[in-house]
């Protein structure tokens, strides 16, 4: 994330965007995490019925899917590092051509 918040000061439009999305993937995980705890929790207040099955299955495919969710918040954080970087190097070359066209 601190690679987006870098962004962010050099293309306010790309780093706020960037920004954003790492947002809502943290907040994402966290709701599924909180709904795994949730259904762990019930699944040990039921014994005996096909409830913690359906749980654990339920908890299962969660996790599955904040794996999924953590894979894609590191590949935007790997962009808008590379984003940060390609910005900086344009920066550099437009810098050195205004001062080749100065001289």
């Amino acid at each position: 994330m601190e690679n987006a918040q870098n962004t962010a000061q050099l293309s306010p439009v790309a780093g706020a965007s960037l920004t954003a999305a790492v947002e809502r993937l943290d907040s994402a995980l966290n709701a599924l995490e909180t709904r795994i705890r949730d259904l762990q929790g019930r699944s040990a207040d039921h014994n005996g019925d096909s409830f913690p099955a359906e749980a654990a299955a339920e908890a299962r495919r969660l996790q599955d899917e904040i794996s999924a969710l953590k894979a894609r918040e590191k590949a935007l954080e790997a962009a808008a590092s590379e984003a940060f970087e390609a910005l900086g190097i344009a920066a550099k070359d437009i810098r050195q051509l205004l001062n080749e066209q100065a001289a």
